[in-house]
């Protein structure tokens, strides 16, 4: 298994993988690199299923992160914000952030701004109906219910894995709802603002396009005009 590059984003530079958590560890990463607390982290995971994938990921973020900034993967150290998005330890550190769903991962790395990625494997989901009026904004639950049936599930986790992506930039987990600000359903890249304790933070989010059944998203905050920066 080695991290697959896609094709970065620009303004600011994004760098992106795309990592087989189906697939062995090769050579280079068959060396344990997890610390203490993420090897914790796995054993509590009830099927190996689960606590593999976890390894496998974590180790690929290591590998990644150790490459760019040209340290060895297993002496990188993390801490965690309030809402328990990862940090690297030390100063001039870049951003990053990983998602996985079945048994794929994305990784982003950036050294600007703080972001967000967000991945989602294509599988069947039940009531998509209920879940997209619960979490989607007036605009773009009334975008969804034009779609027709055959994409709707395309359209549906387009548009989750943007808000995700966004929300999982500010680091703010799921305090903040969905339905409170837009991300759209569709391809284009668009500025958004969220309101953060009453204040404005603008970001920006992004379609990521991928070799495999699923929709991912990446987002970053833009310090602009007064915005929050975080």
């Amino acid at each position: 298994m080695n991290p697959i590059p896609l094709t970065s984003l620009v303004s600011p530079a994004i760098h992106l993988w795309l990592v087989d958590l189906g697939a062995g560890l090769d050579n280079a990463m068959r060396t344990p690199q997890l610390d203490a607390n993420e090897l914790a982290k796995a054993a509590r995971f009830r099927f190996e299923r689960d606590a593999r994938r976890y390894r496998i990921s974590h180790q690929a973020l290591r590998s990644v992160l150790g490459d760019h900034v040209g340290r060895p993967a297993a002496a990188l150290a993390f801490t965690e914000g309030a809402f328990g998005k990862p940090r690297l330890v030390g100063a001039g550190m870049p951003h990053f952030n990983m998602s996985h769903s079945g048994d794929w991962a994305l990784i982003g790395v950036c050294d600007a701004v703080p972001i967000g990625v967000d991945i989602e494997v294509m599988q069947p989901m039940d009531d998509l109906q209920a879940l997209a009026r619960r979490n989607f904004s007036a605009r773009e639950f009334a975008a969804f219910e034009a779609t027709a049936s055959t994409t709707q599930l395309d359209a549906f986790l387009r548009c989750w894995t943007r808000k995700e992506a966004c929300l999982k930039a500010l680091g703010s987990g799921l305090s903040i709802e969905p339905h409170v600000f837009e991300a759209g359903l569709g391809t284009e890249s668009m500025s958004t603002f969220i309101d953060v304790d009453g204040r404005p933070c603008r970001m920006k989010v992004e379609h990521i396009d991928l070799p495999i059944a699923a929709k991912a998203a990446c987002a970053h905050l833009l310090a602009q005009d007064g915005d929050l920066a975080m």
